[in-house]
């Protein structure tokens, strides 16, 4: 998906915070706060090299989710009868300010067979303090590759 596509509609908003029947004014309002706060999600996408990938089978939904929930906390977008407190606006203002940065910094990987930042690796490495060790260190690498 590329970064200038939509992550969720009117009807994905809709499906998550309530169900309610809302007008042309309303609807046109929300499509306006999903494209703002779709903007933050590209931004971070962007700056972690994840615009041209193809998203890992859960990340679709959790990026509907994520530009909801964006759209709620910071631009107080309803869906005509959710009404959030500023301390639930401020909790999940810190939720998604928190994911965002994670996928700037490459720690939550949206695209599909990659690992992330924090995927644990690990490795080996021979020192050599004596001749004897390079001597040994040697022989086991030639070992390896033989």
């Amino acid at each position: 998906m590329a970064c200038t596509e939509a992550y969720a509609t009117v009807q994905d908003y809709l499906d998550f915070f309530c169900i309610a029947s809302v007008g042309a004014e309303l609807d046109g309002r929300i499509e306006r706060f999903l494209e703002m706060a779709a903007a933050d999600i590209h931004g971070a996408r962007a700056q972690s090299g994840g615009c041209d990938c193809t998203l890992a089978a859960w990340a679709t939904e959790m990026l509907k989710k994520l530009n909801c929930t964006i759209a709620a906390a910071h631009y107080n977008c309803t869906c005509g009868s959710a009404r959030l407190s500023d301390d639930d606006r401020a909790m999940l203002g810190r939720w998604s300010t928190a994911y965002l940065t994670q996928i700037r910094t490459g720690h939550l990987e949206l695209c599909d067979g990659e690992t992330g930042a924090d995927w644990p690796a690990g490795g080996a490495a021979e020192r050599n303090l004596t001749v004897w060790n390079e001597i040994g260190i040697l022989r086991n690498r030639w070992l390896r590759e033989a």
